[in-house]
């Protein structure tokens, strides 16, 4: 089982993830951080009316026993698999993200392939081991990642190389921009991937389901506001630059220059953009594996070798690093990921509160019928105990 405090480690680091490696919002220029704020807010409610709303209905059922109780055994598996492409297909992108990173800035003679089969490898060996080591591990991670994260923040500080003026003037062309980069971007990277957790909430150790979601939008709104100021400090540091660079933090940390004893931090980003890729890739991986040993009926550890095989084969897709990129952010966000996030569990849902509906009221119906029956029969017991009165006298 999952600690609520293990639940709210994975909640921020998964949300943190890749988030830290792109200017969010780049559309909106300097009020890219606002668009971020904007995202994070319409993916609060997002999580809080509609995802955490499902698993409420359902506390003891992961989303493919959702789908297969309310849409029925055939439909079910069909909507179930659909979902294991998209949590397959996620991993994907991450492994891909991870690959292209390491080979960029760390192995540039090691052949792509490899790169990937030892991530694939290394996420395997995680995943075999349940959601309870994954969570773990994480619980183990966070403290580690936000010190370095406040040791890069403070160190951009002392070097000074933020200024705040450089997100000035707030809304200078209108609150219309921070719009269209907030919906549905943002909200589809990184806020409306929590619709993984429908595979992960069952395993919480809570003593209730009140519990679960507490915990699940603390974790979810401390994320928000540390990736807004992540997005405050690369906008100040780099200023019009941000939106240029492939990896924003790493450039501006390239600028930090502290005497002539610290003059190279790379390391301490890239630990921290590995680490929180890694957390995602295995998360998504995990999500897939699960889901899918639910549909045929096979165990974790066999679910995860087809699984694998698929992200290992699916990273060799896209073509590069920007092909990726590319890929993500002019189709997947906007016309893919909010069909898995948004639409279908709102119509999965809506479903739900009718099914529940009916069935109160069918219940209700037969409750109100046995009353009846039972009236019924009490008269005429008692209309027979006054004939056999009459007939005695």
């Amino acid at each position: 089982m999952i600690s609520p405090r293990q639940l709210a480690s994975t909640v921020i680091l998964f949300l943190i993830g890749s988030s830290s490696l792109f200017l969010l919002g780049g559309n909106a220029d300097r009020d890219a951080w606002m668009s971020v704020l904007v995202g994070a807010l319409a993916g609060l409610l997002l999580l809080s009316c509609i995802t955490l709303q499902i698993q409420k209905l359902e506390p003891d059922r992961n989303l493919i026993e959702i789908f297969k109780l309310y849409f029925g055994r055939t439909i079910g598996f069909v909507f179930g698999f659909i979902y294991v492409i998209y949590y397959s297909y996620k991993c994907i992108r991450n492994v891909r993200e991870f690959a292209d990173l390491s080979i960029m800035f760390l192995l540039p003679d090691t052949p792509l392939s490899m790169v990937i089969l030892i991530i694939c490898f290394i996420s395997g060996y995680a995943v075999l081991g349940g959601p309870s080591i994954l969570f773990r591990m994480v619980e183990v991670l966070l403290p580690i990642l936000i010190t370095i994260y406040i040791v890069l923040f403070v160190l951009l500080l002392s070097a000074g190389l933020i200024d705040l003026g450089r997100l000035m003037p707030i809304f200078e062309h209108g609150f219309k921009p921070v719009w269209a980069a907030a919906i549905p971007e943002i909200i589809s990277f990184p806020y409306g991937e929590m619709v993984l957790f429908l595979m992960f909430w069952r395993y919480i150790a809570a003593d209730n389901y009140e519990v679960v979601m507490r915990i699940t939008i603390k974790g979810y709104v401390f994320a928000g506001s540390f990736i807004t100021l992540m997005n405050i400090i690369t906008i100040a540091s780099l200023g019009q630059f941000a939106s240029w660079s492939v990896v924003p933090l790493l450039l501006a940390t390239t600028f930090v220059e502290l005497g002539d004893s610290l003059e190279r931090i790379d390391p301490l980003v890239s630990l921290l953009l590995f680490s929180a890729v890694y957390v995602k890739l295995t998360a998504y991986y995990l999500g897939a594996s699960i889901a899918f040993s639910y549909l045929f009926r096979i165990s974790l550890r066999i679910a995860a070798i087809p699984i694998g095989i698929g992200i290992y084969c699916g990273s060799f897709w896209f073509k590069s690093y920007m092909h990726q990129v590319n890929v993500g952010f002019e189709r997947n966000l906007k016309f893919h990921f909010p069909i898995f996030q948004i639409v279908i569990p709102i119509v999965l849902l809506l479903v739900m509160l009718l099914r529940k509906k009916v069935r109160s009221k069918s219940n209700s119906a037969s409750s109100t019928k046995s009353v009846q029956v039972e009236a019924t029969n009490e008269a005429r017991k008692e209309s027979v105990d006054v004939q056999e009165a009459i007939s005695r006298q």
